[in-house]
């Protein structure tokens, strides 16, 4: 399917993705895109979905969300899979250069569900603020990594549950009352 960003954030990736493919074209810079699917777990930005939440439990504060947002599906990618995909890319680079690839997972979930998934974890539910609808949210995203499974051996074993109880983890060892 031809990209059609429909958000500002959409549009800024696929320019970048296009620009180094376009050096590539023009220069022969051996490059190559990796389109990475909602990364999380240790060492995730603060301003992200699951440490806010983290960070929003663990604290007894309320946790700000957008309306709509709970139905929102996304394939909630664990870092460790992106780092495994992005190694197979440098192992392969002559099978990937000039190559796009999506990295993440083939499994989809709502973030009510990530939510529902870190409360458990906590055994504590988080106290939700719903803000009004933010424009231009996607309300589905999904990596289809068949070309990345093909061309690279490329396939993420970490479950959402997985990821976020080491994430969970990290955070409460790393971060919480530290920062």
């Amino acid at each position: 399917t031809p990209p059609a960003p429909t958000s500002y954030y959409g549009v800024t990736k696929l320019a970048a993705e296009q620009l180094v493919m376009a050096y590539y074209r023009d220069k022969g810079l051996p490059a190559c895109s990796a389109r990475l699917f909602s990364v999380y777990g240790e060492r995730e930005r603060p301003e992200k979905l699951y440490p806010k939440l983290i960070k929003s439990i663990l604290t007894d504060s309320e946790f700000p969300l957008y309306e709509g947002s709970t139905e929102h599906k996304r394939s909630y990618t664990y870092v460790g899979d992106i780092v495994e995909g992005l190694a197979r890319v440098i192992e392969r680079i002559d099978a990937c250069v000039g190559e796009i690839f999506n990295l993440g997972t083939e499994t989809s979930i709502t973030t009510g569900e990530g939510i529902r998934i870190i409360e458990d974890i906590l055994g504590k539910k988080a106290q939700i603020t719903v803000l009004p609808k933010r424009a231009g949210d996607q309300k589905e995203t999904r990596a289809i990594i068949e070309k990345a499974k093909s061309l690279l051996g490329y396939a993420p074993t970490t479950t959402a549950r997985e990821g976020l109880e080491k994430e969970v983890l990290w955070y409460k060892h790393e971060v919480h009352g530290k920062v």
